[in-house]
């Protein structure tokens, strides 16, 4: 079966990905930090992972869970987006871009780089 994994899966176009790549027939990992959006979620098609995109391990989990399940990874949807910094002369300017960046930037480059690893070479 081929298989894809979708980060932001609990709501929104997460979960509108999740659930046509399952009525398509595809194996999917489900990766949201909301515990209720993930039950929500789980099915014969759907296994579901807690984590933080922005996290190496997160990601290459989701790859694990993936391979475990479904014998493959065919597609990443790395939906996964942060936003809403307040104005740059704020005090907590920086730590929210931070943050914004460790899921927007390093969260998509772990992603891409832990289901490109799992590639046949």
């Amino acid at each position: 079966m081929p298989a894809v994994a979708v980060t932001a899966a609990g709501a929104g176009i997460g979960r509108a990905v999740v659930e046509l790549f399952a009525e398509r027939g595809y194996g999917v990992v489900a990766v949201d930090a909301d515990k209720e959006a993930r039950a929500a979620l789980a099915g014969d098609r759907v296994v579901t992972l807690a984590g933080d995109v922005a996290d190496q391990a997160t990601n290459a989990e989701m790859v694990r869970l993936a391979v475990a399940a479904y014998g493959r990874l065919d597609a990443a949807v790395l939906n996964t987006g942060a936003g809403g910094a307040p104005p740059l002369e704020d005090a907590a300017a920086a730590a929210a871009l931070d943050a914004i960046h460790a899921v927007n930037v390093r969260g998509a480059a772990l992603g891409i780089g832990a289901a490109g690893a799992s590639r046949p070479r």
